[in-house]
């Protein structure tokens, strides 16, 4: 019985433990994306990360080895939510239809993040515009395949899908930048529509 209530006590103090680290893993996830979406990688520090999330210094180095561990973690956190949000446009027979859900969706999930909208926009100045040059949590977006059956079957303009590709990238990236220097006084909706008119006009076949 002793024995057996000894394990209990363990298993119940180490789901404290995990629920508490895992606590902590978001407080700092939040606080890093603030930081580094207001510092950049290079003027960040580890110590404003912490003291911005209400935790030690040595709580980070916990969770994240280093400051590009955690730099790369809000890149990871973020894709993988803008993945689900992705995973739950209801399927489109048509390449415009897909082309313009799945920009309504990034645009109004990087809008409501802005602090994670400028880490991204920076990283992204330093990307070629081929989908070798991405990093592997970028390339994943890129949906080379659905503009080659654009291309093929008329939907889009006649021109190379990666080409395609490359523009409408460029596109979001560019009408996103914009927005957020011009102190993001338009709203998502309006913000969305610039997007997809430039889509449209770049794009799709008449």
């Amino acid at each position: 019985m002793a024995v057996q209530a000894r394990a209990r006590g363990d298993r119940a103090r180490e789901k404290v433990r995990q629920a508490r680290q895992e606590a902590y893993r978001g407080l700092i996830l939040e606080a890093a994306e603030r930081i580094f979406g207001a510092k950049g990688y290079g003027a960040a520090k580890v110590a404003e990360i912490a003291e911005a999330a209400g935790v030690a210094t040595g709580t980070v180095y916990a969770s994240f080895p280093g400051k590009q561990d955690l730099y790369r973690a809000v890149h990871r956190e973020c894709l993988a939510e803008l993945t689900r949000r992705y995973e739950s446009i209801p399927a489109h027979d048509s390449v415009r239809e897909t082309i313009l859900a799945r920009s309504e969706v990034s645009t109004r999930f990087l809008a409501s993040r802005p602090d994670y909208l400028r880490m991204y926009l920076r990283e992204a100045a330093g990307w070629g515009f081929g989908p070798s040059d991405l990093p592997a949590d970028a390339r994943a977006f890129v949906d080379l395949s659905l503009y080659e059956r654009g291309t093929a079957d008329g939907e889009l303009i006649d021109e190379d899908p990666q080409l395609l590709t490359s523009l409408q990238q460029a596109n979001s990236q560019v009408h996103l930048s914009h927005w957020l220097e011009s102190g993001m006084r338009e709203s998502p909706d309006a913000l969305v529509e610039r997007v997809q008119s430039t889509t449209k006009r770049n794009l799709f076949a008449s």
